[in-house]
C-alpha cells in the first residue's frame, strides 16, 4: 500500500489490488474506490465533500497515480 496524499482526515492510497485501476479514498466517516481512468466512484460511502476533494486532487495528479498503480500492479505474463 502506498499513501499518495493526506489532507486532514482525507487519505488517498493505492494497493496491490484488482482491476480496473483505482485508488482508495479513506476518511473517518467512510471509504470509496475511484477508477483512475474516469475518476468515477466505483463503490463506497466516502462523504461527498471529501470525495470531491479527492477527485480534485486526482485531476492534478493523475500521472503520478497511474505510475504508482503500474508499479504496484505490474502486468502479468
Amino acid at each position: 500500500m502506498i499513501t499518495l496524499h493526506r489532507d486532514g482526515n482525507l487519505k488517498i492510497s493505492i494497493y496491490a489490488d484488482h482491476n480496473p485501476p483505482h485508488f482508495h479514498v479513506e476518511t473517518p466517516d467512510g471509504k470509496s474506490l475511484v477508477e483512475i481512468a474516469t475518476l468515477a466512484e466505483m463503490r463506497g460511502n466516502a462523504p461527498r465533500k471529501m470525495l470531491a476533494k479527492a477527485i480534485e486532487w486526482a485531476l492534478q495528479n493523475r500521472a503520478r497515480i497511474e505510475i504508482e498503480w503500474n508499479r504496484l500492479n505490474p502486468p502479468k505474463g
